[in-house]
């Protein structure tokens, strides 16, 4: 057998939810923060997992040059203390530009390497960063919940420590005489203005006041246009720079820099205007909110300059959580009042207006910042993490902007991944409280996407299996085992996103309705949903309608669904709930082939809790057998490939084995073996054909048990890893007459293991092969954090009967991600 390669096929977390994780460059790259990784997407070519910090990433930013255009610089901050500067390798930034110019870049085009330099001296989480480039390097600036702001140079040496409880910073290279300024957006309700002085550190100049709350966000804006037709900004000169300011008190106000020498008497005379209306008042908040007070700012030898109040925009209902400039004179704000502004001045009206409110009906809480693709797009990202793309198509006057799919993933840790029978996609459980189906397009929709969210609920999810291709069942953090039929709306969407069609799609209901003060997704049997909700209940069938209606349109849809589709319009129904436990669910099973057996687990710290309950479908998923073996939680269950045997292995350190005797139709005890491991049994896997199977245990190693030997306790083939072990999985069926064992580490690390047979003919079924050759998952392929559970793809890509010599191994880790990883032979 030849060397293993991987190739990285799909990376799925949601974006971490705090203010300036987002980025972009221009429309054909994005940055942003994907709990520990820096996540790099260019669409339709590469999409990229930066490891490096250790803890969840706050802040995401492209560096810019001294004019503000944004460069393939990228900065991170996160809550492990420390900053990251990334560049690409030597001559790869520049080769990867040239080669998107020239020609069509293709998935298959390998991505480019990425290099970080650490910025080490905080003493907690960094939540905001900014950078520069200036003739002589870059220079890179971070603000700390330890209430400092430093500086730091390109080879990472901290340069200046600034006292500051710093929400937000921003630098600017002003025209002219280059000279470099600091904004920062503080705790005191006030914007802080330093300029650098010729020692090389920053020194303050102004303190900017009339916001009510925290400053949340800074941008500068160079002008670069003059606009002598518009009231508005007429009075911007070639030269000037604009800070724009958003705080928590809902508004976002416009700074305009300028020489000193323009200073006019018409801001003076206002201010006059407005001390008088205050007087005559008694209140100075309208003087203090609108002041035109000019500041002066600069030092020796730099030029002298002036800032003063330009503009307030008002518009938002919520918290102002980010700004960013989107082309000379328009302005793009996002808010927790769950829309995205983008600003414009109004040429006949002399105020600054919204040019458009995008936002999503049901599809986000509230935005934490947003960001311009190019000049005809919007990518924000809301408080669950989700990212909302909008698009401007010109058609109408003024154009409409069309909503458009965006990546997608967990908030939370995602606890369990199991395939779809045919192998086209996988399901993922997580503690977000979701369940997830992920798949790969057809058509021009060639590339990994999120299909429907099935089940949003109440409780962290901890584990999801399929009984067929149209029924999963799911445990999560209660006592309540659910389970899910899909709909005839999700079988046409899924036919025509994937281009397969769902077998035994016959007999599904129409859609799914979820009542208003329900829990429940209920089932819509008919074409007007009458059957599911009382005759007299007239808002309740209105409901009905609405959800069905929905769902139909969802499904003739083209593209990948929307963010506010997956809330609410992709939900399966619930099938039944199965009662028998008495803590949080932990661990479910599901016969083979859609099998008649369903095998659950929860919870256990003694041994009348820790009984496997198994359900006989067949029988009306009746009162279940209860399977008596371990005195501690089950924490995996696993039938055999032919469904006869049942593996249950525990944190008791014991492994259990029942068979279903042919003529009682029943699961009875065969084996037990306690003390199995030194430690906690985290994971177990059958190998192809049932021969042996596999244990896994945090007591780093692997253990190989074979079937033959269970009567007279044959000892295992041990494999030892430097970690512990947390999760393991078979190749359903042997590669070259050898088996493969993927195993996953509580680091992250996922290895590929090949057993090594005796030459030409391979080994016999029920051997356990005694040697093997690990090949190990490259590291930015793999996890930073618990790999929960591992489960390759039921189908090859490529190759015959015996011959494959590609499939794929889907992941999901403690660090949010779900990945899908190829291995070629």
């Amino acid at each position: 057998m030849t060397s293993i390669s991987f190739q990285s096929k799909f990376i799925s977390a949601a974006c971490s939810r705090t203010p300036h994780a987002l980025d972009t460059l221009d429309s054909d790259m994005i940055a942003y923060a994907m709990n520990t990784y820096v996540s790099v997407h260019q669409p339709n070519t590469h999409h990229q997992a930066l490891q490096g910090h250790s803890k969840r990433i706050n802040t995401v930013r492209f560096v810019r040059t001294a004019e503000g255009t944004p460069v393939p610089i990228i900065l991170s901050g996160s809550v492990d203390t420390t900053g990251r500067i990334w560049k690409q390798q030597q001559g790869q930034g520049q080769e990867q530009e040239q080669q998107n110019q020239n020609q069509k870049t293709t998935t298959g085009d390998k991505p480019p390497t990425w290099e970080s330099v650490k910025l080490e001296g905080h003493e907690s989480a960094i939540i905001a960063i900014d950078g520069v480039q200036i003739d002589n390097g870059l220079v890179v600036v971070t603000a700390a919940t330890d209430g400092t702001v430093r500086v730091w140079a390109e080879d990472g040496r901290m340069l200046q420590v600034i006292k500051a409880g710093a929400l937000a910073v921003a630098l600017a290279v002003m025209p002219g005489d280059n000279a470099l300024v600091l904004a920062t957006g503080n705790t005191d309700s006030r914007v802080h203005m330093y300029v650098r002085a010729p020692t090389g550190e920053f020194v303050e100049q102004a303190v900017l006041g009339g916001h009510d709350d925290w400053v949340t966000a800074l941008a500068f804006h160079r002008v670069s246009t003059e606009h002598r037709g518009n009231s508005a900004i007429g009075h911007w000169a070639r030269g000037d720079v604009v800070l724009a300011s958003a705080s928590q008190d809902r508004y976002v106000r416009l700074w305009r820099i300028s020489p000193a020498a323009e200073k006019g008497e018409a801001g003076d005379s206002m201010q006059a205007v407005l001390d008088a209306c205050s007087a005559n008042l008694g209140s100075a908040d309208i003087a203090a909110q609108l002041a035109t007070k000019a500041y002066g700012l600069g030092t020796a030898p730099h030029q002298a300059r002036s800032i003063s109040l330009d503009s307030v925009l008002v518009g938002h209902d919520g918290w102002v959580h980010s700004v960013a400039w989107v082309a000379p004179g328009h302005l793009l704000t996002a808010s927790g009042d769950g829309s995205a502004m983008l600003w414009a001045p109004d040429a006949e009206a002399g105020v600054w207006s919204s040019a458009a409110r995008l936002g999503e009906v049901g599809g986000s809480i509230g935005f934490l910042g947003a960001r311009a693709l190019g000049t005809t797009g919007v990518l924000a990202h809301g408080y669950q993490g989700s990212l909302h793309r909008w698009q401007l198509a010109p058609a109408g006057p003024g154009g409409r902007w069309a909503p458009l799919a965006a990546p997608s993933g967990h908030f939370g840790a995602a606890r369990d991944v199991c395939w779809t029978p045919c192998g086209h996609g996988i399901l993922s459980a997580s503690s977000d409280q979701t369940t997830r189906l992920f798949a790969h397009g057809s058509g021009d929709l060639g590339s990994w996407f999120e299909v429907a969210r099935p089940q949003i609920h109440g409780y962290d999810l901890r584990c999801a299996q399929f009984r067929t291709a149209t029924e999963y069942v799911s445990g999560a953090e209660e006592k309540v085992v659910r389970v899910f039929r899909a709909t005839q709306h999700f079988a046409q969407a899924w036919a025509a996103l994937t281009g397969h069609e769902l077998a035994d799609a016959g007999d599904l209901p129409l859609g799914a309705s979820l009542p208003v003060l329900g829990l429940s997704n209920k089932a819509v049997v008919g074409a007007g949903g009458d059957a599911v909700v009382a005759a007299n209940d007239t808002y309740a069938v209105r409901q009905t309608h609405t959800d069905v209606a929905a769902q139909a349109l969802a499904s003739v849809r083209a593209g990948a669904p929307l963010e506010e589709d997956l809330m609410r319009v992709t939900l399966w129904p619930e099938a039944d709930k199965l009662y028998a436990h008495a803590y949080e669910i932990y661990a479910v099973a599901c016969a083979p082939g859609g099998g008649r057996w369903v095998a659950t687990a929860c919870r256990a710290t003694a041994e009348k809790h820790a009984s496997v309950r198994l359900y006989d479908v067949d029988s009306g998923w009746t009162q279940p057998a209860v399977l008596a073996a371990h005195s501690l939680t089950v924490t995996r269950l696993r039938f055999s490939g032919c469904g006869r045997w049942l593996l249950s292995v525990s944190r008791d350190r014991s492994w259990a084995l029942h068979h279903r005797a042919r003529d009682e139709g029943g699961f009875v005890l065969s084996a037990l073996r306690k003390k199995a491991h030194l430690r906690i049994i985290w994971d177990a896997a059958w190998a192809p054909e049932g021969g042996f199977f596999a244990t896994a245990s945090r007591d780093k190693t692997v253990k190989l048990w074979a079937m033959a030997g269970l009567v007279e306790e044959a000892v295992p083939v041990v494999l030892a890893f430097p970690e512990p072990v947390t999760a393991v999985d078979f190749v359903p069926r042997r590669v070259g007459g050898e088996y493969v064992l993927a195993v996953a580490l509580e680091s992250g690390r996922v290895f590929v293991l090949r057993s090594a047979s005796s030459a030409g003919a391979g080994l016999a079924p029920g051997a356990v092969p005694s040697k093997w050759t690990p090949n190990e998952v490259p590291r930015d392929m793999a996890h930073t954090d618990v790999v929960n559970r591992l489960a390759w793809s039921p189908l090859a890509l490529t190759g015959g009967a015996d011959k494959c010599c590609s499939w794929l191994l889907a992941s999901a880790s403690d660090d949010h991600t779900v990945r899908v990883n190829q291995a070629d032979w």
